[in-house]
């Protein structure tokens, strides 16, 4: 299924420079014939883990059909960069001098360290355009286009139009919190009064808005960025609900749009965002390891330490005793608590979890806890015993999903953590902390029915604090509903085939879209 409007390409796009490149040829790196190359593609990611493995994978991608990718990211993070990309012919890294921001302060957002990072970015990348276009090589590689990252385009578009690269918006979320975005905007949700449901023109009913919708939103962002966030019409950082989307302006330089998700999940919403936007949109996902398609479709156990090479593994168990743990839990039995590294309930909310997991005296658990959090529940393990798991640092989550063991899964709802779980049929028990975290937990809970909300009380979920009694309800309810276990098994089997009919196809059309220049 083709998903675009029938705008025509601009000039820009039908007329892209050249850009002439060296062909480097290693004892481990393959020799390539430049010309069969059909031309090199410019990726730049937003720095975070969420933000950096989806754009990888799409360069493995792009090189099935004899593209060359550039990965340009800060040196930073170069090392996390796996080592069968680093190996790979026609994918080059350019790491680029940029020291990343220090993670934000609870109640207090400082965009001077971020500002910094994607000067230095730019200066780096107006180097590589530069010297690129200077040095006269006997190879030349016609750049088509640059990939660059939503939260990424404000900051950098200039440089690539100053040069002439068309540029492709990439979305590492799904399409369901975007047309939430736009719509809430269209539809001033803002103004929604206590007890009114409000429902968004064009997108199912399932998704409709109301009260608590907005201001759970208001109120995450208030607490993860400071009080000084008012709440009115005028443009401000972060969006507030009902605000314009930055994105809706910031596309507008882009030729062409690609989300990290699949026909098959969110038709609706994808078709939604082509209508309002009128720009070519693909959902080219979900942009997981080549690894994880093919063992998921063998219905086979996923191993970590395969799958995602040159990860640090700072943590207190090794994944095989993770493993061992795992096989001597019955199945279905075990829940999975795991929050992102930086988007954590708060120390008091911590607290609740340690309280609830040790009242809940027949439930099986694995609790992640990152490094970054300062938390530990002490003397948690003595109370649980073997009945529980608790994992201070990585932990090896894919494992952990394609168990027989595990039977749910809490989580902040972050995409790619959905998108894993969906993949090995284990249901979500939702609580969503901020962003399109709310979004993607109505998509599972209301929409795809394949979760729960962690508390049945919705104003508790990010704007009271969440309790261990509603916890403890929350893991019973999830573990027990066979209807959303039986929903989310239906679900998993478009995973069964391998990486997704449908991405593969609007793949195709992506190189079509762009090959049109030559």
């Amino acid at each position: 299924m083709i998903l675009h409007s029938k705008n025509k390409l601009p000039n820009i796009f039908l007329k892209p420079k050249l850009r002439e490149i060296t062909c480097i040829n290693t004892r481990t790196k393959k020799a390539i014939n430049m010309e069969e190359i059909m031309g090199e593609i410019l990726v730049v990611p937003f720095f975070g883990q969420g933000h950096v493995f989806p754009l990888t994978e799409l360069c493995k991608k792009l090189s099935s059909f004899r593209f060359k990718t550039t990965l340009i990211i800060s040196s930073d993070i170069s090392s996390s960069v796996s080592s069968t990309l680093l190996l790979h012919p026609l994918v080059s890294v350019a790491a680029v001098d940029a020291p990343l921001p220090p993670p934000p302060k609870p109640g207090k957002f400082d965009p001077q360290p971020l500002m910094l990072h994607c000067k230095q970015l730019r200066q780096g990348m107006e180097s590589i355009l530069r010297s690129c276009r200077s040095v006269k090589n006997k190879f030349a590689i016609s750049v088509v286009c640059a990939i660059v990252d939503a939260m990424m385009l404000s900051h950098i578009e200039d440089i690539f139009t100053t040069f002439q690269v068309p540029i492709v918006g990439f979305f590492p979320c799904g399409a369901a919190c975007l047309a939430m975005d736009y719509a809430a905007w269209k539809t001033d949700v803002e103004y929604i009064n206590p007890g009114e449901t409000r429902f968004l023109p064009e997108l199912p009913n399932e998704m409709a808005m109301d009260y608590v919708d907005i201001v759970r939103r208001y109120s995450s962002l208030e607490e993860a960025f400071g009080s000084e966030i008012s709440r009115t019409k005028t443009k401000s950082f972060p969006t507030q609900p009902g605000d314009e989307p930055p994105w809706v302006e910031e596309v507008k330089v882009t030729v062409a749009i690609l989300v990290n998700t699949f026909v098959e999940l969110e038709q609706t919403f994808l078709e939604y965002l082509v209508k309002q936007t009128g720009l070519p949109i693909w959902g080219v996902g979900p942009m997981l390891p080549e690894k994880f398609w093919t063992l998921t479709a063998s219905k086979s156990l996923l191993r970590d330490r395969d799958i995602r090479t040159n990860f640090s593994h700072k943590t207190n168990y090794s994944e095989d005793e993770v493993l061992n743990w795992l096989d001597s839990k019955s199945p279905s039995s075990i829940i999975y608590i795991a929050f992102g590294s930086d988007v954590v309930p708060t120390l008091e909310e911590h607290e609740e979890i340690a309280k609830a997991l040790e009242e809940s005296s027949r439930q099986n658990f694995i609790w992640v806890i990152s490094k970054n959090q300062d938390y530990y529940p002490n003397g948690l393990e003595t109370q649980v015993g073997k009945r529980g798991l608790i994992i201070n640092g990585w932990a090896p989550q894919l494992l952990i999903l394609s168990h027989s063991s595990t039977g749910g899964f809490l989580t902040h709802c972050g995409w790619n953590s959905t998108m894993e779980a969906i993949g090995q049929g284990v249901p979500l028990l939702a609580w969503p902390i901020r962003g399109d975290q709310f979004y993607n937990a109505k998509l599972i809970v209301c929409y795809l029915k394949i979760g729960h909300m962690v508390s049945s009380i919705g104003e508790n979920i990010g704007l009271k604090r969440v309790k261990k009694e509603e916890i403890i309800q929350g893991v019973q309810r999830l573990m027990e509903d066979k209807q959303v276990h039986n929903r989310v098994k239906d679900l998993s089997h478009k995973y069964r085939h391998g990486f997704p009919i449908s991405s593969a196809a609007t793949l195709h059309d992506f190189k079509d879209f762009i090959m049109q220049a030559k």
